[in-house]
């Protein structure tokens, strides 16, 4: 999720803001710390949670109480589950009691909807804290979310479940989804591939996932009073839709014109492809007006100068976002520093010090001729070359190689060694298929863990194909 980004949604249902992987730790260290006596944990719950049913007579939600037996037998049967203690109790507390489902074998029948899909225990405790009311229902009903979202999304299990962890998924209704999901594509004319970058884009952003937990009236009111701050088109809220989708927590009046007010006081008049550039980086829409000054001010002192400050963030939104200090690092980083950033404003927030960086820069330097690390990062095109992984670059620049050898074309080169890959193997007249079987192997080579040591894991599209020797 975005570092440290303004949130406006006042909904109590909101999760927190913290990364799924600090939950799965936490929940991993208490299930080593409570794997004492469960018999007695299981009854300091059941005391507990007497203790917070304060339904009385003439509570509407009084069918809900459960007797000694119903809870004991609940409690039970999630400990055996693997839910640790600790998401037991502050489930109890945060429901008046408790553990609320139909029966303790409907409840353990959901739990194995989820272990099917491949939910680990750390999950399953995730799932409990932060959506308590799909225990509730039934397990069918659990499962039928599933299946539409498959239908729907088009996503790998694993990221299917990565989405439900952004969104409170599990408690809705799966016609429902269905028939949105459909509204959605229908209303904003969304193409095929916007559906599936929409799809893709669910698996780490909540507030994207809100087009499925929004209701049509909710989704149509924000965005149409985005596409009024903007003067946006239709045409351009349909090609823009996955990053105006960014913005569905936000009040379009309360929130986003405040600051597209004080970007344009500050930076000056905007053109189409600036604004266009400010709405596909949503973070910076989304920051504290205090913050955005603050940037502005300490960039146009790191500059030296109002309009170079206004040249560079007009082109490069994410400075807002990376900070000052991001910028004044990159500066101490590079020879010709200013004229670099100044003539290529996308590499402003990358880590331009960092090993990965200063590997990939060595890489293109040389793969390309240049005189200088300087004169390459001057060259037009570096920056979206800077933002591919060395696995990606190397791969490329070791296919070409190969390519060079087997049509006896040492001069063979292109300019989309860091496209998309269909670009890439027109640019040098290969089949997908061909260069996956190649990236594959070579991906597992000694030479791809050198060059890319300091890179995290590769992530590749594997076609499927076999045969070809790096």
């Amino acid at each position: 999720m975005p570092r440290s980004l303004c949130r406006f949604s006042n909904n109590r249902r909101s999760w927190p803001a913290r990364p799924l992987e600090q939950h799965r730790l936490a929940v991993k260290g208490e299930s080593a710390s409570n794997s004492g006596d469960s018999g007695s944990a299981a009854q300091r719950l059941l005391q507990l949670s007497q203790q917070h049913d304060t339904q009385a007579a003439g509570d509407r939600d009084l069918y809900k109480q459960l007797t000694a037996e119903e809870r004991l037998a609940r409690i039970e049967m999630l400990l055996q589950q693997g839910v640790t203690e600790d998401t037991l109790q502050r489930l109890i507390e945060r429901n008046k009691g408790g553990p609320y489902m139909q029966s303790a074998s409907e409840g353990a029948a959901i739990l194995a909807v989820l272990r099917g899909r491949g939910c680990s225990d750390a999950e399953i405790n995730i799932f409990i804290r932060w959506q308590p009311t799909f225990l509730q229902r039934a397990a069918r009903s659990i499962s039928d979310v599933f299946a539409a979202l498959d239908d729907m999304l088009q996503l790998s299990r694993p990221d299917i479940l990565r989405v439900c962890l952004q969104q409170s998924l599990l408690t809705r209704d799966s016609d429902t989804l269905r028939q949105r999901w459909a509204w959605v594509q229908r209303h904003y004319r969304l193409s095929k591939a916007a559906v599936a970058s929409l799809a893709k884009r669910m698996v780490i952003s909540r507030k994207v996932c809100a087009v499925l937990s929004y209701s049509q009236d909710t989704i149509m009111a924000r965005l149409s009073g985005v596409q009024h701050v903007f003067e946006l088109s239709n045409a351009e809220v349909s090609k823009l839709f996955l990053y105006l989708a960014e913005l569905l927590e936000a009040d379009p009046e309360q929130h986003i014109r405040p600051r597209w007010d004080l970007y344009q006081s500050l930076l000056g008049n905007f053109t189409p492809a600036d604004k266009r550039r400010f709405i596909m980086s949503p973070g910076s829409l989304r920051l504290p007006e205090h913050t955005i000054r603050d940037v502005f001010s300490g960039v146009e002192q790191l500059m030296g100068s109002t309009a170079t400050a206004q040249s560079l963030l007009l082109l490069s939104p994410k400075s807002f976002v990376s900070g000052v200090e991001r910028l004044a690092t990159n500066l101490r980083a590079l020879q010709q520093a200013q004229r670099i950033l100044v003539r290529n404003p996308l590499l402003t927030p990358l880590k331009l010090e960092a090993p990965k960086c200063q590997r990939r820069v060595a890489a293109l330097t040389e793969w390309y001729g240049h005189a200088s690390p300087a004169a390459m990062l001057l060259a037009p095109g570096c920056g979206p070359r800077l933002w591919a992984s060395m696995w990606k670059l190397g791969a490329r620049m070791a296919f070409i190689r190969r390519l060079r050898l087997k049509q006896a074309e040492p001069e063979l080169n292109t300019s989309a060694v860091a496209e998309m890959t269909d670009c890439f193997c027109r640019a040098v007249q290969v089949s997908e298929e061909e260069y996956a079987a190649f990236e594959q192997r070579w991906l597992a080579s000694p030479e791809a863990a050198e060059l890319c040591r300091h890179e995290g894991p590769p992530r590749v599209k594997v076609i499927g194909a076999t045969g070809a020797e790096p």
